[in-house]
């Protein structure tokens, strides 16, 4: 009767050590895929919450349930007919104070040549400054319009899909307040679900080797 056929394998305790480190990478990988840390959720949001910087009423959205979109895609737009007005008037009047500006420049320039007396001086100056005071307003208040303009406009923080929309055409919304959600599209937690299965089906055929091998 022939004997019992052992198995010496040289180095058997390699494949404990081997299990037992997928065994731990299987644990960090179940962790990070179904149980987050609030570290990684920060992340790694399993959602991201889209909503405007001002108040008003939706004039329009521009997507559905379901559609795939990319970082900085307009999603929805506030209403700003009268808004817009007033920014065009704004636009007319920069432009009208900053001709009025240079040409008091030129004037000035002009009067330095021709040798204008001081007090002339000073007062053309003075007209100067008065009409750069006026650019500048002019300017700051095209400033303000013009983000407030952009405000209107609701952005994709990032790209993945939309997963819900919670406003429509003519709801009226607070800045700040929840308009769509978006389920990012981020690979990580699908990465640590396969890298959890993948460790610990490695983790048991090290473990099985090591014990037939011994």
């Amino acid at each position: 009767m022939p004997a019992k056929r052992k198995y010496n394998v040289k180095g058997t305790n390699d494949f404990l050590v081997l299990g037992a480190i997928f065994f731990f990478l299987c644990l960090w990988a179940i962790k990070d895929a179904w149980f987050p840390s609030d570290k990684v959720l920060k992340k790694h949001p399993l959602e991201v919450v889209a909503s405007f910087e001002a108040a008003g009423a939706v004039q329009q959205v521009f997507v559905e349930v379901g559609e795939p979109i990319i970082e900085e895609q307009v999603l929805a737009k506030l209403r700003s007919d009268k808004m817009a007005v007033d920014f065009e008037a704004a636009k007319t009047s920069y432009t009208e104070s900053k001709k009025k500006h240079a040409m008091m420049a030129v004037a000035l320039k002009n009067a330095n040549t021709n040798g204008a007396s001081e007090q002339g001086l000073a007062e053309i100056q003075a007209r100067v400054d008065v009409a750069k005071a006026a650019m500048d307003e002019a300017l700051a208040k095209v400033t303000e319009l013009r983000t407030f303009m952009d405000s209107t406009e609701l952005k994709s923080p990032s790209k993945g899909k939309i997963k819900e929309i919670k406003v429509a055409t003519h709801t009226m919304v607070e800045a700040g307040q929840a308009a769509v959600i978006i389920d990012p599209k981020d690979h990580f937690y699908l990465f640590n679900k396969s890298l959890a299965i993948f460790s610990f089906l490695a983790f048991w055929v090290f473990l099985a080797l090591h014990i037939l091998a011994r």
